[in-house]
């Protein structure tokens, strides 16, 4: 029996649907502040790629020019250490994570993606 309240989509139709592409990014704005002192150089690049929607994140990825790419991955192995001490730190059980924290978090699945 089909369950009439749900819609199954595909990723592709989805994107299609709601618009979930790299062209409809959210612009981010992050307050340094909120940001342990070791990470705040990388405040910019979690403003472009710290995207919480899987889908329009990968979009980013897969649109990006390979270049930067690999500068983000190089950016987030180079600060790996302070990453996983902020990120697996006593905010990753926060049940209201600061937007500086999910947007750090979304940039390192970005760095992951590929």
């Amino acid at each position: 029996m089909e369950d009439k309240r749900f819609e199954l989509l595909s990723v592709e139709e989805l994107r299609r649907k709601y618009g979930l592409v790299a062209a409809n990014r959210p612009v981010i704005h992050l307050n340094p502040q909120n940001v342990p002192e070791k990470l705040r150089p990388l405040v910019p690049y979690a403003e472009l790629w710290g995207v919480g929607d899987d889908l329009i994140r990968d979009d980013m990825v897969r649109s990006a020019p390979r270049d930067a790419i690999d500068e983000l991955k190089q950016v987030v192995q180079a600060n790996d250490d302070f990453l996983d001490e902020w990120l697996a730190g006593p905010e990753a059980d926060s049940a209201n994570p600061s937007e500086e924290y999910l947007a750090f978090s979304a940039m390192r699945m970005a760095a992951d993606v590929t």
